[in-house]
């Protein structure tokens, strides 16, 4: 087939080409289902989630520890213990370890005098849920026994209680997001949802790549689409977009999915601060694109090598694998931006997206971001351009 020049690029014909395929996508329900699935998906986890939670945590609570007691220990620490409706008494076993491992029992309580120190040994099975949650009630008992000791040798002596507090440490919390916990949580969200975010807009472009290139071949479709009065570059870039444009959908899809599950774990948590606004759909949106970009040119363009749309999806399917590892890089303890992790294309993008996400936006790293991603979807853009113009990559002849 003769090669036809480019000209200058008329973006009415290269609407027709994104129009084109994006009427073939919603007529596929597989690529359909696998866009809107999230909708579906995230809802069920969170109503089913949320009550299964609450109802075995309040099933957890209502159990009973079983704690054996040793003759050693003193009748002041057994009485507390007794009067713990969580917590049952039983007589001391012969084999305390053999009963902590046959969950028999959940924590065994012991005692010997060194002079006049009492010295406690609380056994315990760590790996058993049961057993780690009755340590913690006869801890508990344990501290206020000690507690009652010592305020009874305060009174016996007749010295005041706060003779005992040399130092007192109060702690002052510098980040915003407020207590550990809630910190750790926001920490958690702002590492899974930019992931999920880009998981799902990768797997959207790679949904449609395949097809816009060795579906064409394999359909012989594509020698009636040059025959058009369209240019091939006009082509590449209505494909792209077509891919790019059902990568969004998808992710965006993703997100509006989680977020009513953000706002429901926002509203129990009351301390935690993640940024959740229209600001922060549209800012996850515009980092999204160049990524979107990059990969639509990676996945169109091994499609272009692939003589079948199966075989396409096969490496297709590899490419997603190669993808995914600079994504499971934002899961690594402590990652941060870094000159090194900038120029690393999609792991820039999630890095920004989770400060973003937890409310801190740092115009100099997301401009570096932008441009490097913007320069390796540029370069992919003109590689498959190249090869669309190459009768020997889209025929498989020999170019003349």
């Amino acid at each position: 087939m003769p090669f036809k020049p480019s000209g200058p690029i008329s973006f009415p014909k290269i609407k027709q080409i994104f129009n084109k395929e994006m009427r073939s996508l919603f007529r596929d329900k597989k690529a359909l289902l696998t866009m809107f699935l999230p909708v579906l998906i995230y809802p069920v986890i969170m109503v089913f989630f949320s009550g299964f939670m609450m109802l075995v945590q309040s099933g957890l609570e209502q159990q009973v520890s079983r704690v054996a007691v040793a003759p050693s220990v003193s009748a002041g620490l057994v009485d507390r213990l007794i009067e713990d409706d969580r917590i049952e008494v039983v007589p001391h076993p012969r084999e305390p370890e053999t009963a902590l491992l046959e969950k028999n029992l959940e924590v065994v309580v012991e005692a010997r005098q060194e002079g006049a120190e009492e010295v406690l040994l609380l056994h315990y099975h760590s790996p058993t849920g049961a057993s780690e949650r009755g340590m913690n009630r006869v801890r508990r008992q344990v501290n206020a026994y000690r507690e009652d000791l010592v305020a009874a040798g305060l009174a016996d002596a007749a010295l005041a209680e706060n003779i005992l507090t040399v130092v007192t440490i109060e702690d002052v919390e510098l980040s915003e997001a407020g207590e550990s916990g809630s910190r750790i949580m926001a920490t958690v969200l702002g590492m899974v949802v930019p992931f999920l975010i880009m998981l799902y807009a990768i797997i959207g472009t790679y949904t449609l790549s395949a097809d816009v290139s060795a579906g064409e071949k394999e359909r012989e479709t594509l020698e009636t689409l040059f025959s058009l009065p369209v240019t091939r570059t006009e082509i590449v870039v209505g494909k792209l977009m077509a891919c790019v444009a059902v990568g969004m959908i998808s992710g965006l899809i993703n997100l509006l999915a989680i977020f009513p599950l953000l706002y429901g774990i926002a509203y129990q948590v009351p301390d935690l601060t993640i940024s959740l606004s229209p600001v922060l759909l549209v800012f996850l949106a515009l980092m999204l694109v160049p990524v979107m970009i990059l990969t639509s040119t990676l996945f169109t363009g091994l499609g272009l090598l692939a003589h079948t749309y199966q075989e396409a999806q096969s490496y297709g399917s590899v490419l997603l694998i190669v993808l995914m590892l600079p994504c499971y890089l934002l899961l690594i303890p402590d990652i941060e931006l870094t000159l090194l992790t900038l120029f690393i294309p999609i792991t820039n993008t999630l890095l920004v997206m989770r400060e973003a996400f937890l409310g801190s936006y740092a115009p100099g790293w997301i401009a570096g971001t932008l441009a490097i991603n913007l320069g390796a979807a540029s370069l992919g853009i003109a590689v498959v351009n190249r090869w669309f113009q190459s009768d020997r990559v889209m025929f498989g002849g020999d170019g003349k």
